[in-house]
């Protein structure tokens, strides 16, 4: 038997017959009125309407919503935004941690040692080296004890003192040379009697990394010390020079995979700020306070003497004057900040009429002083030295009194030194 198929589509049956027939009839009942009406549809087109209309019942939306992209390109924006500052905070923060750690790296150096318990070293046939075998402190290990040398293990200002004790029957004499060439500073005294007398002498240095300090005994000169520590050599380092969620689409596995990078970001970047800013704010500390030393002598101007009143002393032979706080035209040093300052003098003359170095604070409050009476024939070096609390725009000079003298040559027995310590 031959049936007919009805298929129910649209509120329409449409049946199929089952045989071919050379004409198909296709009947559509319409359900709401019940009366058949007939009507002939080729197969072709039948099927093709099917398909229509199938494919019309399927059918969703054909693209993701247009907000869902403008979110993910404005996250894309924002992740590349904080990529490039996470960049350039990293790179500040490199180059502060470097120069910090360069800071925090710079060696403790101070070392004092004294010829200790070897008596009388004396020499008439040339120069010979003083080794100070008893040594006091040797922080980072720059003195030798064996050779009677100290390195700069780096480049910067240190602080240069020695004194020497001997009888006076004899010339005395302690002379500090760099490199085993260039003389630095000196103390010397011709012989004078029976007795026995101390020098001393002092200076901030600008050493380059390798460079070499030692002490020599001159030709026909005597120095003398014992477990006492009468004669010693010293120095240290001052200073080397962002959330909506997005509707559901496509993409939602990548936004939020974005979205949980960007908050990683953040939290880095955050960090990496807060480090930054604490580095510059401690580098900025160290980088404002000043870098203050001086060493200057009287020089090649002989002896000067005064009878008829005070006389402000102009040491013009400059050795170091970092911070250009000495003003070689008067005399003067001038506090850059308020702070504390160790200052330092020595005065050297012959001994047959009184000598004087008087230091001065803004012309008028005395702070040291070096006087020795005369005492015949020979010569003599007296020092004095302090830390003291300046106001920025103090100003320090060294002056002669009246009825003294003082003297010094190319050899810079007289010296005005002085360097900060720490700013108030």
């Amino acid at each position: 038997m031959w049936g007919q198929s009805p298929v129910l589509i649209c509120g329409a049956v449409l049946e199929f017959s089952a045989r071919p027939r050379a004409h198909t009839k296709t009947y559509i009942n319409h359900t709401h009125t019940g009366s058949p009406v007939s009507h002939i549809m080729p197969r072709p087109l039948t099927a093709l309407l099917l398909l229509v209309l199938l494919g019309l019942a399927h059918s969703g939306p054909a693209s993701p919503p247009e907000d869902s992209r403008a979110e993910l390109k404005k996250v894309m924006e924002a992740l590349e935004e904080l990529k490039l500052d996470g960049k350039v905070m990293s790179e500040r923060l490199g180059v502060a941690e470097r120069e910090l750690k360069r800071v925090r790296e710079t060696p403790k150096v101070a070392f004092a040692a004294s010829l200790g318990g070897n008596g009388l070293v004396k020499t008439t046939t040339g120069n010979k080296y003083l080794i100070y075998k008893d040594v006091l402190t040797n922080v980072g290990g720059a003195y030798n004890s064996e050779t009677g040398v100290f390195t700069a293990p780096i480049r910067g200002v240190y602080y240069i003192r020695f004194t020497a004790n001997a009888p006076t029957d004899f010339p005395m004499s302690a002379v500090l040379y760099k490199n085993d060439a260039s003389i630095q500073l000196i103390a010397h005294e011709q012989s004078s009697g029976e007795g026995s007398d101390t020098a001393s002498n002092g200076a901030a240095l600008l050493l380059e990394q390798g460079d070499q300090l030692r002490m020599v005994l001159w030709l026909n000169t005597q120095i003398w010390d014992n477990s006492n520590h009468h004669s010693t050599f010293s120095g240290f380092l001052l200073f080397s020079m962002v959330d909506e969620q997005p509707p559901n689409t496509e993409g939602d596995a990548q936004m939020k995979d974005i979205q949980a990078l960007v908050k990683v970001m953040q939290t880095q970047n955050k960090d990496i700020k807060e480090r930054l800013e604490a580095t510059e704010q401690e580098l900025k500390a160290i980088r404002d306070v000043p870098k203050v030393a001086f060493s200057v002598s009287l020089g090649g101007n002989g002896l000067q003497k005064t009878v008829l009143g005070s006389k402000k002393l102009i040491y013009k032979d400059v050795m170091t004057n970092i911070g250009q706080t000495y003003n070689v035209e008067t005399g003067e040093f001038t506090a850059p900040i308020r702070g504390v300052y160790y200052i330092r003098f020595t005065a050297n003359a012959p001994t047959h009429f009184p000598m004087s170095a008087v230091l001065y604070k803004n012309d008028a409050s005395i702070q040291l002083i070096v006087h020795e009476q005369s005492s015949g024939e020979g010569s003599d070096t007296a020092s004095n030295g302090a830390t003291l609390l300046l106001e920025q725009g103090d100003r320090l000079s060294l002056q002669l009194w009246h009825n003294t003298q003082i003297w010094d040559n190319s050899n810079h027995h007289s010296t005005f030194s002085g360097f900060l310590l720490f700013p108030m």
